[in-house]
């Protein structure tokens, strides 16, 4: 299968982690996002995963000896005339050809084509293109498919989303915190969401 460069259609950033990788599940950190598209837009999309989800297929079930080939899971779903493009990649690892430990990070740009600043905080809601190349894998266990390989971003309409929740209530006359007590409390919400 060919390394090209794919672009996706417009859609709704859906959990990006695109500026900081998710270490959740992964010390070695995971850039990753789940595009949103209308199902009816994505059709092309839809025909470039499966055409490649198939090329995978057939190759693996070349070097089979006929066996039977597990179908793996797909890195999209399609739910109530959408579907969720599931796009991911490495932030850290060893190169398994030249055996050297690599960091990276996907582009992030903005409409005009800048790169946008890693300090950028993008929300869920985002809208935006990706830039990814699908990569085919056979693991016994779980069958023969392809990934979805972040590349990059280009972010059309950025969400921000830290004054989120100062909308969600009207003012009221009452305890009210000072400058002070809002550097403690931000100390101590960072310290609760540190793995101990």
């Amino acid at each position: 299968m060919s390394d090209a460069t794919n672009i996706s259609e417009v859609g709704e950033f859906i959990y990006p982690h695109l500026t900081k990788p998710d270490t959740r599940f992964d010390d070695a950190g995971l850039y990753k996002v789940t595009l949103k598209v209308p199902e009816a837009q994505a059709k092309n999309m839809i025909k470039l995963f499966e055409d490649a989800i198939q090329n995978s297929i057939a190759d693996a079930e070349s070097n089979a000896n006929g066996k039977k080939i597990k179908v793996a899971p797909k890195p999209y779903d399609i739910e109530e005339g959408n579907a969720f493009f599931k796009f991911k990649m490495k932030a850290t690892g060893i190169n398994r050809k030249t055996k050297e430990s690599f960091s990276q990070r996907p582009a992030v740009l903005d409409a005009k084509k800048n790169p946008i600043a890693p300090s950028t905080s993008i929300w869920g809601g985002t809208k935006g293109k990706v830039a990814f190349t699908l990569r085919p894998y056979f693991v016994p266990a779980i069958g023969a498919g392809v990934t979805a390989q972040l590349k990059a971003v280009q972010i059309i309409e950025l969400v921000e989303g830290n004054n989120k929740q100062l909308n969600l209530f009207d003012e009221e006359d009452g305890f009210t915190v000072t400058g002070q007590e809002t550097n403690s409390n931000e100390t101590s919400e960072v310290q609760t969401s540190s793995d101990f």
